[in-house]
């Protein structure tokens, strides 16, 4: 009976020892893999949304009668539905990652490279923890002598649980995806539509007769 207590003992001892030396290092671990398997649906889910589309499908561009650019201004209605189908498109994705969830071998916790591919597998859960926002947004990189690059991106954000046994962490995932982009030849107007995917937006006076305003 004594000998029967000592390894009861002694097994717990072992068990808090994981506990309290192993399990810092499994979360660090499952977090970097999940934020990694994460960041890698939402770009392919962006690029499958993006593929088709040309700078010229969302931006329209007005010059006046002398060939100025006076007014950028975005198409709302394609960018909230590219906006949607991106977030759908994630959400699909990241609930078959919830079904699958993935393994790390125990030998990988221990940082050893030589022991890295070895022992019994540790499984690790994902689960969504929170809702997936997609916002557009753009800016003007200087890009040569009077010209300007106007890049347009899909800012994608959203939180997962990873689950590993005896404990659970939350991680936040933040991807920006380059959507299109074009070339300015001239300066930049003073006045454009700035992207929001969740707002129209607001168009600005310019004092400008419509019949001088022609659009690319």
């Amino acid at each position: 009976m004594r000998n029967f207590f000592l390894i009861l003992i002694a097994t717990l001892g072992f068990f808090v020892f994981l506990e309290i030396n192993l399990t810092p290092t499994i979360i660090a671990v499952a977090e970097a893999k999940t934020q990694l398997m994460a960041t890698k649906i939402i770009n392919e889910a962006v690029y499958r949304n993006v593929s088709n589309i040309n700078y010229q499908d969302i931006m329209s561009i007005h010059k006046d009668n002398q060939d100025r650019i006076v007014l950028m201004m975005p198409d709302t209605v394609k960018i909230n539905k590219l906006a949607a189908m991106t977030s759908l498109d994630i959400e699909k994705e990241l609930n078959q990652l919830e079904t699958q969830g993935f393994s790390v071998p125990l030998g990988l916790i221990t940082g050893s490279a030589l022991f890295s591919d070895t022992g019994p597998p540790i499984n690790i859960g994902i689960v969504p923890a929170g809702t997936i926002d997609v916002d557009v947004n753009d800016e003007f990189v200087e890009a040569g002598i009077n010209q300007t690059k106007h890049r347009i991106y899909l800012n994608v954000k959203t939180s997962l649980k990873v689950v590993v046994p005896l404990m659970s962490s939350t991680i936040n995932v933040a991807v920006q995806v380059p959507v299109t982009e074009s070339i300015i030849i001239g300066p930049v107007p003073e006045w454009y539509m700035k992207f929001n995917s969740q707002q129209d937006p607001v168009v600005p006076n310019l004092n400008i007769s419509p019949g001088a305003l022609t659009e690319e």
